[in-house]
């Protein structure tokens, strides 16, 4: 039995009573033919309720009442029964039944319910990682899977709970990273996939292709992205190299790459961008000399516009000054256009790679922080003594 105190209370008559009251009203449907008594054991009862529960969408205008009533009957089920009368449920209401957008929709009620029941199953831990793997599911279809406790944090304390295998804790990663993706937050999905091929080693690499691939697409295409040497670390990407050298090469442009680089590439693989990186190629163009900006950036504080404007291939007017705010407003870099040198002044930027020379670098700084914030403490002290003495 699920633990009911983690449960809202939907009904307050007896079970037999209520279950035939369900049996009544979806029998209201003439594709729905229930007895209108059914088994007198409850696991079997609801087993059956819920073979019809995939019609309720098209019909009912009370799902979300029916599927909290039912619900509250589920949680009562012996716990030796629970297993089969749950899987009866999520089978029925899945996304393939229950649409929509929303906490207003069919999906929506779907996820509150499903929601009820993983927190009552907190105590039959197969149960409960069921519930949340058709949680994922129905999060996906009603673009709410912000709402679902899916960080990484979480989800590791989950897996280690229940005990989930390494396969099982990838299947759930590529669902909530599909779930990320329906619901347009590409940088939260790319960061499930790199978790995910972090899962692999050097043993198993050659049979994470797919998740692979899937994991350098999302990366070049998530517009909040800019750092990606990163992957080329992992055992999964550098197998690509032998299976898939063409995506390698991709992500090898993004990682290092200029827009001239792209332009040749692209010229090159023209159906690349539409048939395996499934994106606008407008995304990848602005993200292409975001990050061509960035290198420049790294070459020089200051850049002569022209230059800049060559660089880029984009008109030296108010074109490139638009492009140069909106790098500032994504963090690739930081700095300012000087109107009467026509030069963009930079006072930092995002590195697109992160290894030996920029944590030596990053240590350097950090250091003469110290030293300076050391200073003025003393300068302080220094201060305070002499206002003291001169008030004593």
């Amino acid at each position: 039995m699920a633990d009911t105190r983690e449960l809202p209370v939907f009904a307050y008559i007896e079970e037999p009573k209520q279950l035939q009251e369900i049996r009544e009203y979806l029998n209201k449907n003439e594709a729905v033919k229930l007895n209108p008594n059914g088994p007198e054991d409850i696991a079997a009862n609801l087993i059956e309720i819920c073979g019809t529960l995939h019609l309720l969408p098209k019909w009912a205008q009370d799902v979300d009442v029916i599927l909290n009533s039912i619900c509250s009957l589920i949680v009562i089920v012996p716990a030796e029964k629970s297993e089969a009368v749950v899987t009866a449920f999520i089978k029925a209401v899945s996304p393939e039944h229950y649409k929509g957008v929303g906490w207003g929709s069919h999906a929506g009620h779907a996820v509150r319910v499903l929601s009820n029941l993983f927190r009552g199953y907190s105590n039959l831990k197969n149960i409960q990682e069921m519930t949340f793997r058709a949680l994922i599911g129905m999060c996906s279809e009603a673009k709410l899977i912000g709402e679902l406790a899916c960080d990484l944090e979480t989800l590791n304390e989950q897996f280690t709970n229940w005990g989930t295998p390494i396969e099982g804790q990838r299947e759930i990663l590529r669902s909530v990273h599909r779930a990320f993706i329906a619901d347009s937050k590409a940088d939260r999905a790319a960061n499930i996939m790199t978790v995910l091929l972090g899962t692999y080693t050097e043993t198993d690499a050659a049979k994470a292709r797919e998740d692979a691939l899937e994991c350098v697409r999302s990366a070049v295409v998530d517009p909040k992205s800019f750092s990606f040497d990163h992957l080329e670390r992992l055992s999964a990407v550098k197998a690509l190299k032998k299976s898939d050298p063409l995506m390698f090469s991709a992500l090898e442009l993004f990682v290092s790459g200029t827009l001239k680089d792209y332009q040749e590439f692209v010229k090159k693989n023209p159906k690349f961008v539409a048939e395996h990186l499934r994106v606008d190629e407008a995304i990848l163009l602005k993200k292409i000399r975001l990050l061509t900006l960035m290198s420049l950036a790294e070459e020089k504080n200051e850049i002569k516009l022209d230059e800049l404007a060559t660089q880029l291939d984009i008109p030296a007017d108010e074109t490139l000054e638009e492009f140069v705010i909106d790098a500032i407003q994504v963090n690739a870099i930081s700095g300012k256009i000087n109107e009467m040198t026509r030069t963009l002044v930079v006072n930092s930027y995002q590195h697109r790679r992160f290894g030996q020379d920029q944590w030596v670098v990053l240590q350097k700084r950090l250091v003469t922080l110290i030293t300076n914030l050391k200073q003025t403490h003393n300068n302080v002290n220094g201060v305070n003594r002499q206002i003291e003495e001169l008030s004593a």
